[in-house]
């Protein structure tokens, strides 16, 4: 486990999301499928009732930007202030070169630091714990975008991967001064668990298998395998890692106001809610309406919990986060 628990305070601005302006409800997708199955079975086995998905011609720059272009409109921040951009994503524009870059110019920025973190769905939170310990470092102003395209990389042919996943984006700026911050990061803890390290992935298009390799054209999908193994271990995965960062705050449970779990799919949150011994009323929902949107849906989740829900000064907020590659990333935050 990689634990932070900064020596000076560290605080968040915002988060701000994005979402495309393309809804697809379900049978929306089952007509994209050209399957007979109904709208009601997705929801059933997924809890997802719409999502979002981009346009053909956008990609995981765009959408990046549009988050963080809200965020830094929304707060009127001094651009002057960001010494770092990080990018959390699986779905670069490009397999080289890193995405980041191609963010700065649609921002007005140039001539900073640039960083694509690669953490799947725990990539907002991850982004965070980074930013943070470079925050701690530096004395210098983060600015933290996870921003992922999943419905670039479904197959026509497999509903049950195709029938969880949106598009979206959210974005916060890291930094040590207190000013406009609406929260305070307490603790921040990483982990992975290697026994999963590819039970969800795109097999085709990386150095294992080049595409002009590849002769399967399955592989150029995302594929979730093993759906009750994965079920189990990210339910367990996450309520580990939750139960991790609150021992060593010597919290419990009962301590935390807010939960904001993964989007993953509405069964496993409630799974994490039941074994965590949480009140559901504290438990963040956002994927009946935007879908399992990967690294970028814990930011997501928050930025409506912010905007939409009775969130109080002084009050607790755990982000739960884990996903492909086994990777898991928590973090508590105060409200200011």
């Amino acid at each position: 486990m990689s634990f932070l628990k900064p020596t000076a305070p560290v605080y968040l601005l915002g988060p701000r999301s994005w979402l495309p302006a393309r809804v697809m409800t379900n049978q929306d997708v089952l007509d994209w499928m050209g399957t007979r199955a109904r709208p009601s079975w997705i929801t059933h086995r997924t809890g997802v009732e719409k999502r979002h998905w981009v346009e053909p011609e956008q990609a995981c720059s765009d959408i990046a930007a549009a988050a963080a272009l809200r965020l830094l409109e929304d707060c009127a921040i001094d651009r002057r202030r960001i010494s770092q951009l990080l990018l959390a994503t699986v779905s670069g524009d490009f397999p080289t070169p890193p995405t980041s870059p191609l963010v700065l110019p649609k921002l007005g920025l140039d001539g900073i630091g640039v960083l694509d973190l690669v953490a799947a769905c725990a990539g907002f939170t991850s982004a965070v714990h980074v930013g943070a310990g470079l925050a701690l470092a530096t004395g210098s102003d983060h600015l933290v975008i996870a921003a992922d395209i999943r419905s670039k990389f479904l197959n026509r042919e497999d509903l049950a991967t195709t029938a969880l996943f949106g598009d979206g984006a959210a974005s916060c700026l890291v930094t040590p001064r207190p000013e406009q911050a609406d929260y305070q990061l307490v603790a921040s803890e990483l982990g992975a668990d290697a026994s999963m390290a590819d039970i969800i992935a795109i097999r085709a298009g990386g150095s294992r298998l080049p595409h002009h390799l590849n002769d399967d054209p399955t592989k150029v999908f995302l594929k979730m395998e093993h759906g009750a193994t994965l079920f189990m271990k990210g339910v367990d995965n996450m309520s580990a890692g939750a139960a991790s960062l609150l021992r060593r705050l010597g919290m419990s449970v009962a301590d935390v106001d807010w939960f904001v779990p993964h989007q993953a799919n509405l069964h496993l949150i409630r799974a994490i809610t039941d074994k965590l011994g949480a009140d559901p009323a504290k438990v963040v929902e956002t994927v009946q309406f935007t879908g399992n949107t990967s690294g970028a849906s814990v930011g997501i989740a928050l930025a409506h919990l912010q905007e939409k829900l009775p969130l109080r000064s002084g009050q607790s907020v755990l982000l739960i986060s884990a996903g492909a590659g086994g990777a898991s990333a928590c973090a508590l935050l105060k409200r200011l």
